[in-house]
């Protein structure tokens, strides 16, 4: 009778105190907030999640902010188009859908109607949506610890950890690390189907939470492996009916929105398919991933590292199990992470540490939690810096939006940019204060009291000497260099320029209309010259030709300056016969030339072309790759000679 008490004790002062973060606090209208809002519109509405015009014109009632994007949907849904605007897309009877799944608007469909009746803002239903996942938490907690107070402390941290940050969001990254969260602490303890399910609902918005299926009985197992128990019996003691079912009841809410898409569109996740590129996975996305110092993890759980680290580790079997859960979760978070590293909007829109970073961060304080579980009472000396770093670091996220460079990030700027050196992405959008795709004909230069102090240029950038230095002028090869991802490098300090005696051949727009010095001779389309563009010309079929007049200058490197058609990465090139292999063009800069190639009056350039195809909206061109500028440059030997 007072244990049941004490739960429901427990229960209601966690219910009194989570809707005090809402006080003051409006809906964020940021992350995939217009997906979720038109799901919940239509949801709320009809009972279906296809999105109708009435569903945006009440969204757009409800949010004028958001007018823009809402428009632009309606626009498209009134003419009929069949691509219709991002993150929506028609699905196998015309209708209209989220790219998302519906299941967090169908979580706060209820609140939403609750609140329109009772003529307050509907869409508060997302912060409710968000607490309940954490009380939901909370419970997790009490029921892992035991302790009212340690479960409120338990609460206390996951907010400190990124949950002040998205509570109040229209967006699922609360409710998933809560989910994720909640998941860990009810399978560890005993409750495999509430587990399963909690991590289930999350992984239903954010996919790569499904990982939870493999790791959650693994800790599991090395749970009873670090007692001292044989591999084969800890696993046989982990795998019972009760823990099997409760993963299979999990995995089957998971499989939901995989099975709706394939319904729909027939592939199992169509975010995967539209807004993903492998290519973009790399060891700089990963870095930037946990350490950036805008949007890194570490910026979520800095006490929890250190603590991790530093604090607790005991000793004989207490070290060897917590070296095990701690290696495990560790793994955990990668395989969270790595995944979400081909997403095209990856960085977009967060709050202090990145949407991914902030649930991906989960294992971590996992494991933290496993830690103190093992102490009766919990050291002053740990708890006391721990809430005043992580707070301090929840104060931090909010000075700044996700399109400026964080204060941490400017001060290492100012004080050592040698030391820093982001995701080019990142640094180009903070850098210029918008979400934008990055474009590799431009620069981007941060400045100190108005001296350059790093600057991010493309290799595969014909005119980034020109801009930077002037005519007649090159960068110098000296620079404070440092090579970075997809032929992006950062100059440290202020650019340092020479001049420039090689000579060069240089082929434009104007050259490819007149022919003067280069012939388009077969698999290219028309020469496009839009005014005040940098223009260019398409290949066209699986084989372009061009041919180049070296005019004695005995070129040492050949360079192509353009971009591809999406689902292109690569060309092979042949120069007067000779294979110069496969090469990523739009990233890579010069090609050296094979000896005595240059000797020639002229050079025959053969593009085979990886992956030609039709670009679709009735365009008949086979396209690939879309030729800017060629650039025939002799080597230093030679300019010397010339003078």
């Amino acid at each position: 009778m007072i244990a049941r008490f004490a739960a429901w004790r427990f229960r209601l002062v966690l219910a009194l105190l989570l809707p005090l973060s809402m006080i003051g606090q409006p809906t964020g209208y940021n992350g995939d907030v217009v997906e979720y809002t038109l799901d919940t519109v239509a949801l709320a509405t009809h009972g279906s999640a296809d999105i109708r015009l009435p569903d945006i014109a009440r969204a757009r009632e409800l949010v004028p902010t958001l007018a823009v994007a809402y428009d632009a949907l309606a626009a498209d849904m009134q003419a009929g188009r069949q691509k219709v605007y991002p993150a929506f897309v028609r699905g196998r009877e015309g209708k209209v859908y989220s790219v998302h799944f519906f299941g967090y608007s169908a979580l706060a469909t209820i609140p939403y109607k609750v609140l329109e009746t009772l003529h307050r803002s509907p869409f508060r239903a997302f912060q409710l949506v968000n607490l309940a996942a954490v009380f939901v938490l909370g419970l997790a907690l009490r029921r892992f610890f035991g302790s009212d107070l340690k479960a409120l402390a338990g609460v206390a941290l996951f907010m400190l950890c990124g949950g002040t940050a998205y509570v109040n969001w229209a967006s699922p990254e609360c409710m998933s690390a809560a989910g994720l969260l909640s998941g860990l602490l009810l399978f560890w303890s005993g409750a495999p189907a509430w587990g399963a399910l909690a991590a289930g609902i999350a992984a239903q918005q954010n996919p790569t939470i499904a990982v939870f299926f493999g790791f959650a009985p693994l800790l599991l197992v090395l749970r009873h492996y670090s007692a001292g128990t044989s591999l084969a019996d800890s696993v046989r003691a982990v795998l019972t009916r009760r823990n099997v079912a409760g993963l299979a009841l999990g995995a089957a809410v998971f499989a939901l929105p995989m099975l709706f898409s394939l319904y729909q569109w027939g592939v199992p996740n169509i975010i995967a398919k539209l807004y993903s590129d492998p290519t973009l996975m790399g060891l700089v996305r990963l870095v930037s991933f946990y350490f950036d110092l805008n949007q890194g993890m570490i910026l979520a759980v800095p006490a929890v590292a250190v603590a991790l680290l530093a604090w607790g580790w005991g000793r004989g079997h207490e070290a060897r199990s917590n070296a095990l859960v701690l290696a495990a979760c560790v793994l955990f978070t990668l395989a969270l992470a790595v995944p979400t590293l081909a997403v095209l909007n990856w960085n977009s829109d967060a709050a202090g540490v990145m949407r991914y970073g902030f649930w991906a961060a989960m294992p971590l304080v996992f494991a933290l939690l496993v830690r103190l579980s093992g102490r009766a009472r919990w050291p002053a000396a740990l708890v006391l810096p721990l809430a005043v770093v992580q707070a301090a670091a929840m104060d931090h996220a909010q000075r700044y939006s996700y399109v400026e460079f964080s204060p941490a990030a400017r001060m290492l700027l100012a004080r050592a940019p040698g030391l820093y050196h982001p995701e080019p992405e990142i640094f180009a959008e903070r850098n210029g204060h918008v979400d934008s795709s990055i474009q590799p004909d431009r620069l981007y230069v941060y400045a100190v009291d108005g001296r350059p102090v790093k600057t991010l240029v493309n290799v595969a950038n014909p005119r980034a000497s020109e801009l930077l230095c002037g005519s007649d002028r090159v960068l110098a090869p000296d620079n404070r260099y440092v090579d970075s991802t997809r032929g992006w490098r950062y100059i440290d300090g202020p650019p340092r320029c020479i001049s420039d005696g090689t000579p060069r051949r240089s082929f434009m727009v104007d050259q490819f209309k007149t022919g003067a010095g280069i012939r388009l001779a077969s698999g290219w389309h028309e020469v496009e010259h839009d005014p005040g563009t940098w223009g260019g010309v398409w290949s066209d079929g699986a084989r372009s030709r061009l041919v180049l007049a070296t005019e004695g200058i005995n070129p040492h490197t050949l360079a192509m300056f353009g971009h591809y058609l999406e689902g292109n990465r690569r060309t092979r090139v042949i120069v007067n016969g000779q294979d110069l292999g496969m090469h990523q063009l739009d990233q890579e800069g010069p090609l050296a030339l094979p000896a005595g190639t240059g000797q020639a009056a002229m050079l025959e350039v053969i593009l085979e072309h990886e992956a030609p195809h039709l670009p679709g909206n009735g365009d008949p061109r086979t396209l690939a790759f879309f030729l800017k500028q060629v650039e025939l440059r002799a080597a230093a030997a030679t300019a010397e000679q010339a003078r």
